[in-house]
């Protein structure tokens, strides 16, 4: 058993494994839940900014668009995680979270805890980045 007391092999593996992905699930739906009210408030802060001068100054505009961009820019960043959550909810509905997208092998439970949506296992996601650096 690892230090969550989640078996790495041997007897009791797949139940344990069962209740670790379940429990994962759980950290996916609620993280889920936060990510939706998180992009609803940044909808509102991404609204047009007013080009009126008699109402607002020019650095007041110039601030307005700044902000303007960075909730762009968060909810573009938020809606990528939700999509990552979202997929991981499908897996587990399909009894396919918890194995790695490329090997079919399991995913470490640190690495799910660290990161509950990953879809790969360690070994392939430094396989993935080692391919990415040769690409020219």
């Amino acid at each position: 058993m690892n230090e969550q007391g989640i078996p790495i092999s041997g007897a009791g593996v797949s139940a344990d494994r069962s209740a670790f992905c379940h429990e994962m699930a759980n950290v996916l739906l609620q993280k889920r839940a936060d990510l939706t009210q998180t992009i609803e408030q940044l909808k509102d802060a991404g609204g047009t900014v007013e080009l009126d001068q008699t109402r607002m100054g020019r650095l007041s505009r110039m601030d307005a668009m700044a902000q303007q961009q960075m909730a762009k820019a968060g909810h573009t960043r938020l809606t990528i995680e939700l999509q990552r959550i979202s997929a991981a909810l499908k897996r587990f509905e399909e009894d396919r979270y918890g194995v790695c997208c490329r090997c079919k092998d399991a995913i470490q439970a640190e690495r799910l805890m660290a990161d509950p949506a990953a879809p790969f296992c360690m070994a392939c996601l430094e396989e993935i980045a080692e391919e990415k650096a040769d690409r020219p």
